[in-house]
């Protein structure tokens, strides 16, 4: 905490000192002043802002490489109102940033598109292969490729329907508007703090055009290789109880409490292709492709103690396995309890279980897109757009080995960690009376996860220049999207067999390292299992491993949306804006299994399943207006309203069924009948452009929210594998729920004060909540954002430091999740050594924060995690 206080109080005092200089004044002894750098992208972004039709926020890198952030998501988490996560809300964050929300509305209500288009994403972790919504992934997109980043805040006519909180546009670079024989390369070593590892990233861009600057040929690519290590507890979902101990009171409790040990080894590479030819001012013709792939072969272990089976075997009053000696409940959740290492009538108890789980994983993005534009007459342009976009994410192949101990346990709840002691375990996890321990279970398989779309699209502008009416707008779009969840499993003949060895036999010194939790205040460690003892164990032994399709965790939708919409362009003496109506209509047809299905198609090891297909479509219609007034020569008042849309994620529509045996808790197959979330978006903005790279920004906004997703939870019995006579599992699916409200205000400050310094303020308050009064997933109250800057012909410096209060992140098994507040100081430098080299250096996580999450108050733990700080090191070059 000493650092963080130091390091912000630094960066406070210097804002303050910043903002206490002569900072309005403007130098007017000079014809010309020539901007790069820092400066030159903020003023690019202000004059792009301020040119808008619409509410939007722009980001842009005047030099290419020189984004101020590694990746995109963290670019844009510097942007007023724009929040990010670094992970889905049962997976936890894992140190680099994911996923975009804008006004604290859910990443699945926020559209993005590249140069205008689609993108389809792939998930490299196993949960959001199988859950998967409409949010893409940012991580799959290295900075290097992308010049300029729009972030639209308010709708109109001619942009695709799917953003209710707002759009992002990611442009990449065009060779037309670029130097000809243009060469940028980047070479860094990362060195991430918790992995102790350094590796490799690097990156280049070439550029051509002729010397008419009608043809242009743009080809970059990348290579980033990074490793990851994240220790933290997790408590993996909390039971409810009915007449706990025969008193009649139901208590809360959690299922499994376990350290979790997550390790990664992540390959970032691709590139992309930009064709442009303009051969006269009447047509112009771009062709581009885009591919990038990251291998994210990963390894999580999790001791844990196990105590939904404590529960459920060992704590009934008068029966002869009760071994529940004490326990505490405070405010109808069950805060500690210990079971002693022998049941009542002298059995053993199994109290700690482990699972190492090994996936080999990658997921991938490419895109083809052609983009034309002709100018028929001084009236009339006509411009389209067709591509396809995959994205895929997979997991090769997974496999777990479960094993367990007798032992007695205890544990005490703790804000945010919690103790845990086993009784009668040997203080040495590499001891044989250790590692002499019992087989469990083995499970895995491969997940394919594709998503892919075809789109086109055309567009027309008749210009009428006739009073206040400008142009008529109107256009049609196509889309056919395919998402799909296909699941091979596997079943082993050493599962249930009690002569099948323990952890001992696939041991090979793999254990937590020394330091292991050492930044959540220390977490008991302990020995892994090997991946190569653990996979031969399971192919060389009991007939190996036997796949089969699994169809309760597969699932298929194909959705296709037809759009058409009209927009008039208007214009007045101090005064601009636009009104149009968009129409779409969506259908789709959804794919899941049953094994109650009435047609049973499918029979393997894993029981007869059948399909059960559904078919819907429906109409939206899409009213939309802007209006922007030049109040004076340097201030605008904006306008906007509009009625938005998002439909429901994939997963939401048809998804598997998944049980968690161990914690007994699960999600439920997709509902089909789900309407899209629709709402009312209202806007009000004043902006003051008082001096060049300069801008004070003040907002409101309202989302008047018609429907919107929801989840239930509900008790269900199920047979399965490890539960042969059945048990009740909680389970958790999506519903539609009634309306709401997310309303709130935004201010931002822009600033540069002389001798190459500068700030940038943000400030966002979102209050989101149901009519019931109950909170929306992803809001954040409180948002803020401050970066300053130096810069200089020698250097340009940069410290940033963002912060977003706590948010409700979803349901996870069964309960109600919050992630806890999170903020992060990041800094760059660049030391310029010649026009043509500059040394780069960078660091995130400055202080170290943590991920917490809780279950509906800070005193009931979900998790914590500890990322690290991760540190850049490299030098550009510009040719």
């Amino acid at each position: 905490m000493t650092l963080k206080k130091t390091l912000l109080a630094t960066t406070a005092g210097m804002i303050a000192m910043m903002a206490a200089a002569p900072s309005f004044a403007q130098d007017t002894d000079v014809d010309e002043i020539v901007v790069t750098g820092i400066r030159a992208s903020l003023q690019a972004a202000i004059e792009q802002k301020r040119n808008a039709d619409m509410i939007q926020e722009v980001v842009t890198a005047q030099d290419i490489g020189k984004f101020p952030d590694k990746n995109i998501a963290d670019s844009l988490s510097r942007v007023t109102g724009v929040n990010v996560v670094t992970g889905s809300a049962a997976a936890g964050g894992f140190g680099e940033n994911e996923r975009v929300s804008i006004r604290g509305t859910d990443p699945n209500l926020n559209l993005t598109l590249m140069n205008g288009h689609n993108l389809a994403t792939g998930d490299w972790f196993v949960l959001d292969q199988q859950n998967g919504g409409r949010s893409f992934n940012y991580s799959m997109l290295p900075a290097e490729l992308v010049g300029t980043l729009e972030v639209y805040k308010s709708s109109q006519a001619d942009l695709p329907e799917g953003g209710v909180g707002g759009t992002v546009n990611v442009h990449t670079r065009k060779p037309l508007d670029l130097p000809s024989m243009t060469f940028n390369a980047t070479a860094q070593g990362v060195y991430a703090q918790r992995a102790d590892k350094f590796d490799p990233q690097v990156s280049a861009l070439a550029s051509w055009k002729d010397d008419t600057g009608s043809l242009g040929v743009l080809v970059a690519g990348f290579y980033q290789k990074r490793h990851l290590r994240r220790d933290g507890q997790e408590i993996l979902g909390y039971n409810e109880v009915a007449n706990f101990r025969g008193t009649g009171q139901t208590v809360l409790a959690p299922a499994l409490i376990g350290n979790a040990y997550f390790q990664q080894t992540r390959v970032r590479k691709g590139g992309n292709i930009v064709a442009q030819w303009k051969p006269n001012e009447k047509l112009e013709l771009e062709l581009s492709g885009l591919y990038t792939r990251m291998d994210a072969d990963n390894v999580n272990a999790n001791n844990m103690a196990w105590v939904s089976r404590l529960l459920n075997t060992n704590s009934t009053v008068g029966s002869p396995d009760d071994a529940l000696a004490s326990y505490t409940i405070a405010n109808g959740v069950l805060t500690s309890a210990t079971w002693r290492p022998t049941t009542a009538s002298g059995g053993l108890v199994q109290g700690r279980v482990q699972d190492d789980i090994f996936r080999e994983a990658y997921s991938s993005t490419w895109v083809v897109n052609l983009d034309g534009k002709y100018e028929v007459n001084d009236n009339l342009t006509l411009s389209g757009q067709i591509g396809y976009t995959e994205g895929k994410g997979v997991t090769k192949d997974t496999y777990a080995w479960e094993t367990l101990w007798n032992t007695g346990m205890s544990y005490t709840l703790g804000s945010p960690i919690t103790s845990v002691t086993y009784t009668g375990m040997p203080s040495d996890p590499t001891a044989p009376a250790y590692l002499n321990n019992l087989y469990s279970w083995s499970w895995g398989g491969r997940q394919v996860s594709p998503d892919e779309e075809f789109y086109v699209k055309g567009d027309a502008e008749w210009r009428l220049d006739s009073g206040v009416f400008q142009s008529l707008n109107f256009g049609a779009r196509f889309t056919d999207h395919t998402r799909e969840g296909n699941y091979t499993a596997y079943s082993w003949g050493g599962n249930g067999n009690a002569a099948t060895p323990g952890l001992g036999a696939v041991y090979d010194g793999d254990a937590t390292p020394s330091n292991y939790g050492s930044g959540v205040g220390g977490l008991q460690g302990y020995t892994i299992s090997d991946m190569g003892k653990v996979r031969a164990f399971l192919d060389g032994n009991n007939g190996g491993r036997r796949f089969a399709f699994y169809p309760p965790q597969s699932f298929s939708v194909q959705e296709k949306t037809s759009g058409l919409y009209g927009m008039v362009k208007l214009k007045g003496e101090r005064w601009r804006g636009n009104v149009g109506l968009r129409a779409v209509r969506t259908e789709a047809d959804t794919t899941q299994y049953s094994s109650t299905a009435s047609n049973l198609t499918i029979t393997n090891q894993f029981g007869s399943w059948g399909e059960v297909n559904n078919s819907r479509d429906y109409w939206d219609v899409l009213p939309s207006a802007n209006l922007t007034v030049d109040a004076t020569d340097n201030v605008l008042v904006r306008f906007s309203a509009a009625k938005v849309m998002a439909r429901p994620g994939y997963a939401q529509l048809a998804s598997s069924l998944s049980l968690n045996e161990l914690a007994l808790t699960g999600t439920a197959g997709g509902n089909p009948d789900l309407d899209p979330f629709r709402a009312w978006q209202f806007n009000a903005v004043g902006e003051w452009y008082y001096a060049p790279e300069a801008l004070l920004s003040v907002g409101v906004f309202y989302l008047d929210i018609e429907s919107y997703i929801t989840s239930q939870t509900f008790t269900a019995f199920y047979r399965t594998q490890q539960n042969p006579n059945g048990a009740n599992f909680r389970i958790t699916g999506p519903v539609n729920g009634g309306g709401g409200s997310n309303r709130g205000f935004e201010a931002s400050l822009q600033q540069p004060i002389g001798g190459g310094f500068g700030f940038l303020v943000n400030y966002t308050y979102a209050d989101a909540e149901t009519d019931l009064g109950k909170p929306i997933d992803g809001s954040s109250k409180n948002t803020y954002n401050l970066t300053g800057y130096f810069e200089n012909d020698l250097i340009s410096a940069r410290v940033a430091y963002n912060f977003r209060s706590k948010f409700k992140s979803g349901v996870d098994r069964g309960t109600d999740m919050w992630q806890d507040d999170i903020s992060s100081l990041d800094a760059s430098l660049i030391v310029n050594l010649t026009e043509n080299v500059a040394l780069s250096f960078d660091a995130q996580n400055l202080t170290r924060e943590k991920l917490v999450y809780y279950v509906g108050d800070p005193s009931i733990p979900r998790a914590i995690y500890d990322n690290g700080r991760v540190f850049y090191a490299g030098a550009r070059f510009k040719f």
